[in-house]
């Protein structure tokens, strides 16, 4: 009996001894477990630390702006844009376009400064830039410490074979000197040689023109792009409306009551016939509402001293005065399809904007 109970004790005793070594490797391994699985997650942040500097730099390296001081204006271009700050005493040119000597085309998408009482001039590049062109629109905007919106132009091969019209919308913070494109469903078509103003938040774009190849479509549409909603919207008029005739190249100044639009350029063109070039001379004024609905053109009656009939003349706001200072142009005159007789104004006009009744 009691041989029975000492087995009995020592079957026990195994057993439990069993028991805490199985316990035993059953803490190591989980302890082994825990070990594995800290160094994973320590790993893995480690990981992700790497990965999120690594999209850092990248991000650096390819939103990376450049500033720099050239020695003279930029090179010889013309129908590039010069805007002035809206929030400093400096002028943004933009684009352009040269035709050398052996009639071969170059496109610039550079951005400069002027400051003027300084003489200096300074270059930024961007790798998020528009593509290069001319014949672009470029308007300030004083908000978020100031912009400089962009939209369409022109580009064409080196020998002008093929040509293209842009349709891209983009904003230059002139505050990190980095360029973004803006990105909308509904915005104007592709155009070149159409003008911008701004007039309280809105950005108002007209006319311009489209060259299919075989004829050059100029265009009188009217769009407002809202500064605050990011929205492009076409304004459209009944058949009854008087407005604008199509055209490009013309004066688009803004007033405290809206916008005032004089001369441009145009081609007509007639059945058997060759196209002529068409300089225009009339003034709209563009009665300007928060409500497109009740937007409408009024044209004006020429009064004094006006300038002679011109096209490519330059014309800008003297806001402290209200007035239009028109400069310069030229008059051409088709002989036939091989001579073109060409004049050049230097003459300096005033047109007084005290009120729409008086442009």
């Amino acid at each position: 009996m009691g041989k029975k109970k000492a087995q009995a004790a020592g079957k026990a005793a195994q057993k439990a001894a069993k028991k805490a070594k199985v316990e035993k490797k059953a803490e190591k391994k989980e302890t082994k477990n825990v070990k594995r699985t800290k160094a994973t997650v320590e790993e893995d942040e480690e990981d992700l630390e790497a990965i999120l500097d690594k999209m850092a730099k990248q991000w650096e390296e390819q939103h990376k702006v450049t500033e720099e001081t050239v020695e003279g204006p930029p090179s010889k271009r013309a129908n590039a844009t010069l805007t002035p700050c809206p929030n400093g005493n400096h002028l943004w040119c933009i684009g352009g376009e040269y035709f050398s000597d052996d009639g071969k085309a170059y496109f610039y998408n550079d951005v400069y400064r002027y400051s003027p009482d300084k003489d200096e001039w300074r270059r930024f590049t961007s790798p998020t830039a528009p593509g290069p062109r001319s014949a672009h629109s470029v308007v300030a905007s004083p908000i978020a410490g100031g912009k400089l919106f962009l939209f369409g132009g022109e580009f064409s091969s080196l020998h002008q074979n093929t040509f293209h019209h842009y349709r891209d919308f983009w904003v230059f913070d002139i505050t990190t000197h980095s360029w973004d494109r803006i990105e909308t469903k509904v915005k104007p078509s592709a155009r070149s040689g159409h003008r911008m103003a701004i007039w309280k938040h809105f950005i108002v774009l007209f006319g311009g023109f489209h060259d299919v190849g075989i004829r050059t479509n100029y265009l009188s549409d009217l769009w407002l792009f809202d500064t605050q909603e990011y929205k492009w919207q076409d304004v459209v008029f009944r058949d009854t409306d008087r407005k604008p005739t199509a055209r490009s190249g013309f004066s688009f100044l803004p007033i405290a009551e809206g916008i005032v639009l004089h001369g441009g350029y145009c081609k007509e063109y007639i059945k058997g016939k060759r196209p002529i070039g068409v300089a225009l001379e009339d003034t709209w004024f563009l009665k300007m509402s928060t409500n497109p609905k009740e937007i409408k053109w009024e044209r004006r009656k020429k009064s004094g001293y006006a300038p002679s009939l011109r096209s490519g003349c330059t014309m800008a706001l003297w806001s402290t005065r209200s007035q239009g200072i028109l400069f310069g142009g030229v008059s051409d005159e088709d002989k036939d399809e091989e001579r073109l007789e060409s004049v050049f104004h230097n003459d300096l006009s005033v047109s007084v904007f005290i009120s729409p009744a008086c442009v």
